[in-house]
């Protein structure tokens, strides 16, 4: 059996909503759980790439259902397996210059694991920042949303050099680990919420009751995905993104252009 993680930089803002709204947001985003982290379901992500192979990557009908299995009862199961897609690096709004990439010590945590479980090199040092407090690149003050933390240069460069393994650039200048509790903040509230309307078509008016506010993931957030089976079949899957063609659609709103993410598998 072979199993690999595959990295997914979002290129275009990701909704992958739940279908139902929390009170306040019309159309959240799927989260897990036990810590409200933003997350794409593996249901969803399995149905994408199964997507891919029949819109984009060609396959024909019986490669398609041999792989990702069919959805009647008397039919086959999936020959492989794929987890939800997991928050690595959220995007964050700074104040005091360019956007920054967060992540925490539990995020970091989660990932050794993940990392061991797939068999894979996960020796990197996991920073502990107190509250109101960043590791990152500087040593000045930052503000992130309208919070001040105080900053330390410290950031380990074998954590640097494996979070690149997923995809992620510019992490010398903007990957900042803060504490647990704050980063469980941003990652709740730090997301962006979008108004939406319908118009009629022939008055060029707003239809009546036709207004929704839609939450989604920013561009450069990073998720990554475990992907399991055998050999042959998770080659396969693999080699839809190789020639030049790293890319994928996740979520909804494809003809708007959202949800498009770099596929990168993450190397051992």
């Amino acid at each position: 059996m072979k199993q690999t993680i595959l990295g997914l930089r979002a290129e275009t803002s990701i909704h992958a909503g739940t279908g139902q709204n929390n009170g306040i947001v019309d159309l959240p985003v799927q989260r897990e759980a036990h810590t409200g982290y933003p997350c794409v379901y593996g249901s969803a992500v399995k149905g994408a790439f199964r997507a891919h192979a029949e819109v984009r990557a060609g396959w024909d009908d019986g490669d398609t259902k041999k792989v990702f299995g069919t959805a009647d009862h008397d039919g086959s199961a999936s020959q492989i397996s794929m987890t939800d897609a997991r928050l690595l690096l959220l995007p964050v709004r700074s104040l005091t210059g360019c956007f920054r990439l967060v992540i925490c010590p539990a995020i970091l945590g989660r990932l050794q694991r993940d990392l061991q479980m797939m068999g894979m090199n996960s020796n990197f040092d996991i920073p502990a920042p107190d509250h109101q407090q960043v590791i990152g690149a500087g040593s000045d003050d930052i503000f992130l949303e309208e919070f001040r933390f105080s900053q330390t240069d410290r950031l380990p460069a074998n954590l640097v050099s494996t979070l690149q393994r997923f995809g992620a650039e510019n992490l010398n200048d903007q990957l900042i680990v803060m504490h647990n509790d704050d980063f469980a903040w941003f990652a709740r509230n730090a997301t962006a919420v979008t108004p939406h309307i319908a118009i009629e078509s022939e008055t060029k008016t707003v239809k009546s009751g036709a207004l929704w506010y839609e939450e989604s993931l920013p561009p450069d957030t990073v998720l990554y995905t475990m992907l399991m089976g055998a050999d042959k079949h998770v080659n396969s899957v693999l080699g839809m993104f190789s020639g030049g063609k790293p890319f994928i659609q996740i979520g909804g709103n494809e003809t708007v252009g959202m949800g498009w993410c770099k596929v990168q598998e993450v190397t051992a």
